[in-house]
């Protein structure tokens, strides 16, 4: 298979302190506000809004957070319409994925986020929205499992990576939970 991202090619806790299960734990429920992937520099920016009871970080007027999954080596994505006829399958673009996720309106995600199994082919319908793989070696120690339903649409993403970053909605770095 060839290189998906345009030329470039653990347990709960690692070695950073960084621990998955508590991130988890505060984004369990969060709305997803945004999602885009950085083929150029392999990261994939998710902007999620904690519920008031899991956010981590203090009183805030605003809870968002930024969750920068680096370096992906793997993304694959289906996106489906429901409807009376049964589920249509709708292919995108890395580059359309900033819209695609936009139009679930901050619906909420629920988990497991981290450390499920890439999904089996036909698992999310016959073929993926979008299949995007590194030749690169590393991105592999980690893996993220979105899904997302608002009203027709229904959105499935899995990404393979190796390191987290959070950052708070004026871009400064945020302390692991």
């Amino acid at each position: 298979m060839g290189d998906g991202f345009g030329g470039i090619s653990g347990g709960p806790e690692d070695s950073a302190g960084q621990d998955v299960a508590t991130l988890e734990a505060v984004l369990d429920g969060a709305a997803l506000w945004g999602m885009e992937l950085d083929p150029r520099y392999r990261v994939l920016a998710a902007t999620f809004e904690p519920v008031a009871a899991n956010h981590a970080w203090g009183e805030t007027s605003d809870r968002r957070l930024q969750v920068l999954c680096h370096p992906v080596s793997t993304i694959l994505a289906s996106l489906r319409r429901n409807h009376d006829g049964g589920r249509e399958l709708l292919a995108f673009t890395e580059e359309q994925l900033v819209d695609v996720v936009a139009a679930f309106d901050g619906a909420p995600v629920s988990t497991p986020l981290f450390g499920q199994p890439e999904p089996r082919p036909g698992t999310w319908g016959p073929r993926f929205s979008v299949e995007g793989r590194s030749t690169a070696p590393d991105g592999t120690s980690r893996t993220l499992t979105v899904s997302l339903r608002h009203e027709e649409l229904s959105l499935d993403l899995f990404a393979r990576f190796d390191d987290i970053d959070l950052k708070g909605p004026d871009g400064t770095e945020l302390a692991w939970p």
